[in-house]
């Protein structure tokens, strides 16, 4: 894909070129298949915002290519729950001032929690406001080949989805979980790095070596673990969606501007001490401690395989993978 996304980078070259010679009016400017599409609202009193172009749209067709069932031998049959970390907020300021209308990434989020449910993992999903969990539905007709099964545990996990708890009712000792899911998608970094609940949940998690699943922009509310009290995860190697990706990807209209400076994950996260194993957007896994990561959206079936996995080895079931 990154190889597509650098030929694309010579078409947007190119077709600025052709743009600066043209006699068309602005008006026309963000119909064209390098512009981010305006999205439309879920709030009228919300923003203007914008989804990618369809030229990027195109250029991450189908988002993984590789999903697979698994072979559940001997499900789980513990009592521990998936605490599942999710976001109510989807519009993200860019550095110009425009929103890009995000939330969680379908794949990475379903890929993993379908799985997850053929184990036999029940799920707490939880957003700081109790508001229904924000997710990219532009996103699923990526999933070429395999949305039908991240519609089906999207549809059976809809009551949770629309009214999840909130994060100030989660169980301080966090005794009910088996683990912990954060999923990805650029809705993460609106306001998980700042809340204060995220913080103390990981601190708790660390503590007691609870596994903990996250992939691509998810990472952003690890941040927040250095709220409040000893960043835990100084130290740690992990992979998430590099800042060299994020700074490329307006130039082909996947985000309709680049990020606000002080909300760059890779950066934030290097300078608490975290070794980021990858330097592209690619399908990579790293395991460290109680840590389960993934690199990026590509990740999303490597991501739960690995999560499957490491909570088979801990908690005593069977997968074939």
């Amino acid at each position: 894909m990154a190889t597509r996304l650098g030929a694309l980078l010579l078409l947007t070259t190119a077709s600025f070129a052709l743009r600066r010679s043209s006699k068309k009016d602005n008006a026309s400017l963000p119909t064209l298949p390098w512009r981010p599409r305006q999205a439309p609202k879920r709030d009228q009193a919300e923003p203007e915002s914008w989804l990618p172009s369809s030229m990027a749209m195109r250029s991450g067709s189908p988002t993984i290519k590789d999903f697979k069932e698994l072979n559940i031998v001997r499900p789980y049959s513990g009592d521990g729950k998936i605490l599942v970390i999710c976001t109510s907020k989807y519009l993200l300021e860019m550095a110009n001032g425009k929103y890009f209308n995000t939330g969680h990434q379908a794949s990475e989020t379903f890929v993993t929690l379908y799985h997850l449910d053929k184990c036999g993992f029940k799920f707490d999903i939880a957003t700081a406001d109790g508001k229904a969990v924000a997710i990219e539905e532009w996103t699923f007709p990526l999933a070429e080949g395999y949305e039908d099964k991240l519609r089906s545990i999207q549809q059976k996990l809809r009551v949770q989805l629309e009214a999840p708890m909130k994060l100030s009712d989660v169980a301080a000792d966090l005794a009910p979980y088996a683990g912990i899911f954060m999923p990805g998608g650029h809705g993460p970094v609106i306001e998980q790095p700042k809340i204060k609940e995220i913080g103390a949940i990981l601190r708790v998690a660390h503590s007691i070596a609870l596994p903990t699943i996250s992939l691509c922009h998810g990472p952003a509310a690890m941040l927040a673990a250095a709220l409040g009290g000893e960043f835990p995860y100084k130290g740690y190697k992990m992979v998430v969606f590099p800042d060299a990706t994020d700074r490329f990807t307006p130039k082909v209209g996947y985000l309709p501007g680049y990020i606000k400076e002080e909300e760059w994950l890779q950066a934030n996260l290097e300078k608490l001490g975290v070794l980021i194993q990858n330097t592209k957007m690619d399908d990579s896994t790293f395991v460290d401690r109680e840590l389960i990561t993934g690199a990026s959206q590509l990740a999303s079936q490597t991501l739960a395989v690995a999560a499957v996995e490491f909570l088979a080895e801990k908690y005593g079931f069977k997968v074939i993978v």
